[in-house]
């Protein structure tokens, strides 16, 4: 479903707290998916259930960052730092 647009449409982020914004957002992304690579390696190479529970812990955080992310783009909270 659809997410209603809100009554005021909140203002433009300026270019530099977007840039720091998506720069950030990047690295704590890229860091997740080396981490998930990386106990994909182990898991490939040693069958061991514990490095399922690390991606599935480490997916719901980078889930979490991405709903957080958009949230705050959604709710204007950029323009407020």
């Amino acid at each position: 479903m659809a997410k209603k647009k809100p009554a005021v449409e909140p203002p433009l982020i300026r270019h530099d707290t977007a840039s720091k914004f998506i720069h950030n957002l990047s690295h704590d992304i890229t860091g997740i998916t080396h981490n998930i690579m990386g106990y994909a390696t182990l898991l490939e190479e040693e069958n061991n259930p514990d490095y399922i529970k690390g991606i599935s812990r480490l997916i719901m955080k980078l889930n979490d960052k991405v709903k957080t992310a958009v949230s705050e783009i959604d709710d204007g909270v950029l323009n407020e730092k």
